[in-house]
Order: structure tokens, then sequence, then C-alpha cells
């Protein structure tokens, strides 16, 4: 009887860690080199196995791109949480949670570039970063500012609303300033810091009034 080979298979923790490393390649490229850069071919390549085999883990580069940037806004979260934690009152938690959310895309400009300001003509990126509100990592978000904003307009009949248009409101000022400042100006680090400042104070003046009225 000819002799038959029983081929191993692979267990589920190292197909968790092929994924890990297929998105650690295309993290590289895409933020040493651009989106362009990253191919299937490529990122194949490199993890040392065939193109089919990137499409056992990812339904395109797309997909890949979009589990990247929910990482890094996860990770954006985390630090989020971690500041509000270390502060006292709830209106304190709230200015923590902005001022951190800023301070990490400003000291990950590259991160935020790469997110918010790529664009292509032949890629939707809007497409792409509706799907982000999707993803664990803005819903995590939502979810924590909303947490923090909830203590501040408890009893009022108006709860919900309150802390729905408060999170639009803050999402605008922070995206407006980073947009700004990393994406247009590139401030130095002076000037940065002192419209970081200016901002950070008009936040707090506007939480006052949202519970003062």
């Amino acid at each position: 009887m000819p002799r038959t080979h029983n081929k191993r298979r692979v267990t589920p923790e190292e197909r968790d860690q092929f994924r890990a490393q297929l998105i650690d390649i295309a993290r590289r490229i895409f933020l040493a080199e651009g989106y362009g850069a990253v191919t299937i071919r490529r990122v194949a390549a490199e993890a040392g196995v065939t193109p089919m085999a990137f499409y056992w883990y990812f339904e395109s580069k797309d997909a890949l791109l979009t589990v990247i940037w929910d990482e890094f806004i996860k990770d954006s979260a985390e630090a989020c949480a971690r500041a509000a934690d270390a502060t006292g009152p709830a209106s304190a938690k709230v200015l923590a949670y902005f001022a951190t959310f800023l301070d990490y895309w400003l000291a990950r400009r590259d991160r935020f570039r790469f997110i918010f300001l790529s664009d292509s003509h032949t890629v939707d990126y809007t497409s792409l970063r509706k799907q982000l509100f999707a993803m664990p990592g803005v819903k995590q978000h939502f979810s924590q500012y909303d947490a923090l904003l909830a203590p501040l307009f408890h009893g009022r009949p108006d709860m919900t609303q309150r802390v729905e248009q408060l999170r639009t409101l803050s999402m605008y000022r922070v995206f407006g300033f980073l947009y700004c400042t990393v994406g247009i100006y590139d401030y130095d680090a002076v000037e940065t810091r002192r419209l970081r400042q200016l901002v950070t104070d008009e936040m707090g003046r506007c939480l006052d009034h949202w519970c003062t009225h």
C-alpha cells in the first residue's frame, strides 16, 4: 500500500500569530511608505507564504487597512480611559479624556495622517472611514466618553440628548484642531502647545455652560 502523509493541522494559536504577523508587516509598510506601497503579494512574500494564504485571513487589502486603523484607535481609547480614571471629579474626568485624546494624536502625527488624512484617487477612503464607526475602537471611545458625560446630566429628562450632542461637539472640536494643526499647518511644538491650551480651555468653558444651563 502507498504510504500516506498526514499534514499537521494548524492550531488556532498559530493562526492568530500568523494573522498578527500579516498586520505587523502591513502596518510597517503603510506607515513607512504609504498605502500604495502595500500589496498582497508583498505582504505575503515578507510573511513567507503565497498570496492565496493572505485571503484565509483578510478578504482584501482594504480589510487589512481598517484593522490597523482600528488597532490605533483602540490604543488611543485605552490611553484616554487611563487618564480619566486617574482624575477626580466627573467634569475633570471628561476634560482629561478630551485632552488625552488630543495629546495621543499630537504625539503620533504619522498615525493621525495615516488614518484621517490619507487620500488616493484609487481608494475610497470615505467609505473605509465610515466602516470605522462599526468597529470596536470607535465604539469603545463612544461608550467610554458617554459614560463620563452621563453623571454630569444625571436626573435631567434630556440627559441622553445632551450626552449625544456634547459628544458630537467634542468630536468636531478635537478633529478640527488636529486637522489644522497636523494636516494643514503642521505647527511647531511651541505653537501647538499654545493652541492646545486654547482648545482645552474652550472645552472646559463649554462643559461648564452645558452643565449649568
